[in-house]
C-alpha cells in the first residue's frame, strides 16, 4: 500500500468519523414523539346505603332507568377542563380523563341509586329495559378553578326524573359542590373534584327517592 492510498483510506476514515458525530448531533434538534397524556378517572368512595328518605315497601318500590348522561359544550370529550380567567374555559395539554366524564357518570349513577335502596332495580340507558322511571342528567360544569386560592374543583349537574308511560317530567333539580384542590396541579383538581362529585350522588339519589316516592308509582311488574 503506498502512501498517497494510506493517507486517503486515513482521510476516508476522519470524514466518517466526523458525519457520524453530526448526524449523532443533530438528532437531539430533531422534533421528538410526543409523550402520552396522563390519564384520570372519576371514580369517588360512595358512602353506601345513607339516604335520609323513609324507604317505600319492598312491593311498591319503582324501577328507574338512567338515561346516558349528557354534557354541556366544554365538558363533552376527555379533555381536563380548568379557569384561570372569567368566560375561558381552557384544557390541559397532557392530562385527560380517561373517558368522556358523561360515560364514567353513568355507572356511578346506578351505583348510588342502587345503594339508596329506593328502587326495586336500577339499569343503564343501554340494557333496553321499560321501567316506571327514568333518571336523566346534564353535566354543567366540571372544572378545576384557579382563580382562587387554593384552586377549587366545581361540579354542577342538572337532573330530572321522569314517567315515561305518562311522558311526565316529576321534578328537576340542579346538585352543585366545590373542593379546594390539595395540590396546584391537574392531579389535585382530580381528588377535588372526586370528592365534590362523592358528595352529590348520594344526594341526587336521595332526590330521585323522594320524589320516586311522592309520585306514588304503581310498579309496572304489579297487575
Amino acid at each position: 500500500m503506498t502512501a498517497l492510498t494510506r493517507r486517503m483510506l486515513l482521510l476516508l476514515s476522519l470524514t466518517l468519523i466526523s458525519l457520524g458525530a453530526l448526524l449523532t448531533g443533530c438528532s437531539g434538534l430533531l422534533p421528538q414523539p410526543p409523550e402520552a397524556p396522563r390519564t384520570y378517572l372519576l371514580a369517588p368512595e360512595l358512602p353506601g346505603r345513607s339516604g335520609s328518605v323513609p324507604l317505600a315497601p319492598p312491593s311498591m318500590r319503582p324501577s328507574l332507568r338512567v338515561s346516558a348522561p349528557r354534557a354541556e359544550p366544554g365538558y363533552d370529550s376527555r379533555r381536563m377542563a380548568y379557569l384561570e380567567q372569567d368566560y375561558r374555559l381552557d384544557s390541559f395539554a397532557a392530562h385527560e380523563w380517561v373517558a368522556a366524564p358523561a360515560t364514567m357518570l353513568a355507572p356511578l349513577l346506578v351505583r348510588a341509586l342502587r345503594d339508596s335502596g329506593a328502587f326495586a332495580t336500577v339499569s343503564e340507558d343501554d340494557q333496553g329495559i321499560d321501567t316506571d322511571l327514568r333518571l336523566d342528567t346534564v353535566i354543567e360544569a366540571l372544572y378545576q378553578d384557579f382563580r382562587a386560592r387554593p384552586s377549587q374543583a366545581r361540579v354542577q349537574l342538572r337532573v330530572r326524573l321522569v314517567d315515561p308511560a305518562e311522558r311526565r317530567v316529576l321534578a328537576t333539580q340542579v346538585f352543585s359542590d366545590s373542593e379546594p384542590a390539595r395540590t396546584e396541579d391537574p392531579y389535585g383538581g382530580v381528588i377535588a373534584i372526586n370528592q365534590a362529585l362523592g358528595r352529590l350522588l348520594p344526594r341526587i339519589a336521595d332526590f330521585a327517592a323522594a320524589n320516586a316516592r311522592q309520585a306514588a308509582i304503581k310498579p309496572a311488574s304489579l297487575p
